[in-house]
């Protein structure tokens, strides 16, 4: 049977039922979809600016379809900004176990010039941070405190300690 389609305002119940825009299509082809939407549009939420939300659409309802959060990421024109001359760059992934899922981390990390074993320190420091600072938090407060700046600005202090850091950033968290 054809379903006729419509538009369909979404909202994600993570985000205390905030319409975070609207959809074309039917009931059946909703599901699964993904709506992405810049950080600074969620209601009530004060972002740093280059990060992105992605929902998934989960539920549809009458006129309403209930997507759940999926990913964040920060803009690759932000990354290549806080790279410059004579500075090394660590990229750095982590899988954690949140929930039922496991998403991966994503962190960069700008530190000066340095040799290898330096490099080996801050990474293992990052794995450290993560796997004993998130691991008991929930999906969504994770994905507040990053977007705000907390979880980064909390790793930049303790990387600091093993070789001076110029900046922290979680740059992606995904499924």
């Amino acid at each position: 049977m054809n379903l006729s389609n419509s538009w369909y305002k979404v909202v994600a119940p993570a985000m205390e039922n905030a319409e975070i825009g609207e959809i074309y299509g039917n009931q059946e082809n909703l599901i699964g979809r993904t709506v992405e939407i810049n950080a600074n549009d969620l209601p009530k939420m004060k972002s740093r600016s280059g990060y992105s939300v992605r929902f998934r659409i989960t539920a549809v309802s009458e006129s309403t379809a209930t997507a759940e959060l999926e990913a964040l990421t920060l803009a690759r024109e932000q990354v290549s900004r806080l790279v410059r001359h004579r500075v090394s760059k660590i990229d750095y992934v982590v899988k954690i176990k949140i929930g039922d899922k496991d998403y991966r981390f994503k962190v960069v990390v700008v530190i000066n010039l340095a040799k290898n074993f330096y490099k080996t320190a801050v990474r293992k420091g990052i794995s450290d941070f993560l796997n004993t600072e998130i691991k008991d938090q929930n999906l969504k407060d994770i994905f507040i405190d990053s977007m705000t700046g907390k979880i980064q600005n909390q790793l930049h202090k303790k990387l600091n300690k093993i070789y001076p850091t110029r900046v922290a950033e979680i740059r992606a968290i995904t499924p």
